[in-house]
């Protein structure tokens, strides 16, 4: 195909010695592309955004004053708002949610980055949504977020080249460049990642009564993330906390089994303090997603969780 190509526009054939150098050097090209919009880091979806929104915060000189931060995914970005939580708890606290593609090490991989930059931090309130339980092993934040001698730890040679040299990244950036609007985008006085207009509270989505978790299995691979959690926490003396994601009502109703096995297995943590306790809320609370607390109940939300974890804040 390159041959016909290259035949058509010059008029005259290639020689097949000059034809596999043509061939070789363009695949250098496509990775050395690859490799330097990755480098680059284009914000090109909305992990990238939440990522470098949040890693900013931590890199804020004010930072240092932090005592207590949220850690999570997007059900604890849309659910807690730390200026009111640090009001209603008199400690300095911060949200430094990611989303749920991130998993449980991404949210070991900010908390390395906050100590590293803060090492007087002492309450580390971990939320995660209910389903993040059943999804595979998040070898991206490891690659993202870890520094190098943990990298290695956790990641092989060859996912590590196929990743930074992953020709799909000229096509993201693309894709990212030619849109006519990012959809995602950070709302500053939400403090999180702005919600789409479809949402359960104005009912332009709605709830099949029926839908539940009770066919999800608990992923031997998350409880691994969760073990390595936890050994950051005892390691560095942090008083962490784990809770559970608000959810949509009809949710909670109808997943008590799942919700029980997770409770049971989450309750064999040794250091890291679980409270078991699920939050959930009527439709009118609910925004883009089942476990999207809508902008308006974000602190009466923020509130519940507070009167349920300040006994265990330091």
């Amino acid at each position: 195909m390159f041959q016909n190509f290259y035949t058509l526009i010059f008029r005259k054939t290639i020689k097949p010695k000059k034809y596999l150098f043509s061939l070789f050097f363009l695949f250098l090209l496509i990775l050395l592309s690859a490799f330097l919009l990755h480098i680059i880091d284009f914000q090109t979806n909305g992990n990238d955004i939440i990522r470098h929104y949040q890693l900013k915060k931590i890199n804020d000189k004010n930072f240092t004053n932090i005592s207590t931060i949220i850690l999570g995914d997007s059900s604890a970005g849309n659910a807690i708002d730390a200026k009111y939580f640090s009001n209603l708890s008199k400690k300095h606290t911060i949200n430094l949610a990611l989303t749920g593609s991130w998993g449980i090490v991404g949210s070991l991989g900010i908390l390395k980055q906050a100590v590293k930059k803060n090492s007087h931090l002492r309450n580390i309130i971990i939320i995660h949504t209910l389903d993040i339980w059943e999804r595979s092993f998040a070898e991206e934040s490891i690659l993202e977020l870890y520094p190098i001698k943990d990298i290695f730890k956790y990641i092989t040679i060859p996912t590590l080249l196929s990743y930074y040299f992953n020709p799909k990244e000229i096509e993201w950036n693309l894709k990212s460049l030619l849109s006519s609007k990012n959809i995602n985008k950070i709302n500053y006085t939400y403090d999180y990642i702005e919600q789409k207009n479809h949402k359960y509270s104005n009912n332009m989505k709605l709830i099949n009564p029926h839908y539940s978790f009770n066919k999800l299995k608990i992923n031997p691979e998350k409880l691994v993330e969760l073990n390595m959690l936890e050994k950051f926490c005892q390691k560095n003396s942090l008083n962490c906390i784990l809770m559970n994601g608000p959810i949509h009502i009809s949710i909670a109703k109808n997943s008590t089994q799942y919700i029980n096995v997770l409770q049971s297995k989450l309750k064999e943590l040794k250091y890291i303090k679980y409270i078991p306790n699920i939050f959930s809320y009527s439709q009118e609370c609910i925004g883009d997603s089942l476990d999207h607390i809508d902008i308006h109940c974000k602190q009466q939300v923020t509130e519940d969780y507070f009167n349920l974890l300040k006994k265990n804040l330091q």
